[in-house]
């Protein structure tokens, strides 16, 4: 597979129908096989060791999205800038971006890592862990953290083969870490009884076969881009400053995950039922990964495309991408929401060991309410990561601080105060109504007087 897939793909003069679907496939099956980490760990969490442990997982979902907006911080910025710099036919300047980052993000995840290790118990109580959930919640953060380089690693380097135009092995990269971490998942809980550890050594294990898989194409010198000698700070702070908007979007998910837990337990009077609501967040979070990563996938095809032709400067394809990539993404958060609604009970059973399934009801009509914010959410996501594609982090930055904090919090704590639970579902869907108004005014703007106002080419 080395470099054919590379050569025979132009972003500057290839239908952008054939180049969007050239990314968005292979984006798609890897985003879905990612998503199968965590889905699959709350799904044999579940069925092996029961509520509990189902709920403590579930705090430890933030820290996930944490971990990626340390990678997007870099990886993401980084990679549209190395795509920018392929596209003006500055392939050094790209080789530079990359190995800064790559050494960057290397050390210092090993060093926060070491940290976190060291705070775990802190960390556990920030998440919202109680009396019954803290045990296994530092259990399970205690391996994340151990590997925290390798979960910071694996997807910095899945966009940057992605950007250098070998989007099927990162798919395939992908595919075998998450195939690696369900077969793990089974071993280590029920043939080896590890417990929640063994859940989290296989994730960490399944992200380090994808991530070695991706790095072969850097040290082997496959495409454009690899690993050279040299370090400069300043591509790591240009990389970081384009970053910011999306890996603030991943923060938000993070602090908001963590908002929604904490206002489940203070509606919650026993500790028993605190497990029951936390659980039931779990499931609609394992759910809902699924549906997210479909969608981002569709933005992560236009990604390269349009930052590859804004670096080129032609502007008609860089309109032509966005506005076809939001159309796209709409339709398909309307396909995934009539789907998941049609077995949504066969989804959450999955999650419930045979003889707890008191939560399946509330869950069920949980997931109604909630997964409505999915239709709209394609294009709020396709816009964030389209403007910040062409190096407008401003309001890439507006419409990522709309739809992923701004609003959810607002609503989350006036809602769930007149409406308790009910008004604690109700807070996304409606959330992303508000922010699709203020991403549409962005659009507009950007349209009239910005990077995508006719006659600009940079």
């Amino acid at each position: 597979m080395s470099g054919m897939n590379a050569q025979k793909v132009d972003l500057g003069k290839d239908s952008i129908y054939r180049l969007f679907f050239y990314f968005f496939i292979p984006n798609l099956c890897a985003m879905l096989a990612l998503s199968t980490y965590s889905t699959v760990d709350g799904i044999f969490v579940g069925k092996k060791l029961g509520e509990d442990a189902l709920a403590a997982i579930g705090l430890c979902w933030p820290v996930f999205p944490a971990i990626i907006a340390f990678e997007l911080l870099f990886g993401l910025g980084a990679a549209s800038i190395a795509s920018y710099f392929l596209g003006k036919g500055q392939d050094h300047r790209a080789r530079l971006m990359f190995s800064s980052v790559f050494y960057f993000a290397t050390s210092s995840s090993v060093i926060i890592g070491g940290i976190l290790f060291v705070f775990v118990e802190d960390v556990a109580l920030a998440l919202g862990a109680s009396e019954s959930t803290l045990p296994l919640v530092v259990v399970y953060l205690r391996v994340i953290f151990s590997g925290a380089v390798i979960m910071v690693l694996h997807p910095l380097l899945d966009v940057f083969v992605i950007n250098d135009r070998r989007p099927i092995l990162a798919m395939v990269a992908m595919i075998i870490g998450s195939v690696s971490n369900i077969i793990l998942n089974y071993l280590f809980l029920f043939v080896f009884e590890m417990g929640i550890s063994g859940s989290a050594l296989a994730t960490v294990l399944g992200h380090m076969f994808g991530m070695c898989i991706l790095l072969s194409h850097f040290v082997m010198k496959s495409g454009k881009v690899y690993l050279v000698k040299r370090f400069s700070f300043n591509a790591v702070l240009a990389s970081a400053k384009n970053g910011i908007p999306q890996s603030i979007s991943e923060l938000s998910v993070a602090f908001v995950m963590i908002v929604f837990n904490h206002t489940l337990k203070g509606l919650a009077d026993t500790e028993e039922l605190k497990v029951s609501y936390l659980a039931m967040y779990s499931i609609i979070m394992y759910v809902g990964v699924v549906c997210f990563t479909i969608l981002l996938s569709c933005a992560q095809g236009v990604q390269p495309i349009a930052s590859f032709n804004y670096g080129a400067k032609q502007n008609n394809r860089v309109r032509h991408i966005y506005l076809f990539g939001v159309g796209f993404a709409t339709i398909i958060g309307i396909v995934v929401y009539v789907l998941f609604m049609s077995v949504d009970t066969h989804l959450v059973k999955l999650f419930l060991k045979q003889g707890q399934e008191g939560i399946l009801e509330s869950t069920l009509d949980a997931m109604s309410v909630y997964f409505v914010g999915y239709i709209l959410l394609g294009f709020n996501i396709v816009s964030a990561i389209f403007f910040q594609s062409i190096q407008r982090p401003r309001s890439s930055f507006i419409i990522t601080i709309s739809y992923n904090l701004i609003f959810v919090c607002i609503l989350l704590y006036v809602l769930s105060h007149f409406y308790g639970l009910r008004g604690v579902w109700l807070a996304y869907p409606l959330s992303l109504v508000c922010s699709s108004l203020v991403a549409l005014g962005v659009v507009i703007y950007e349209y009239r007087f910005g990077a995508l106002a006719k006659g600009k080419h940079s």
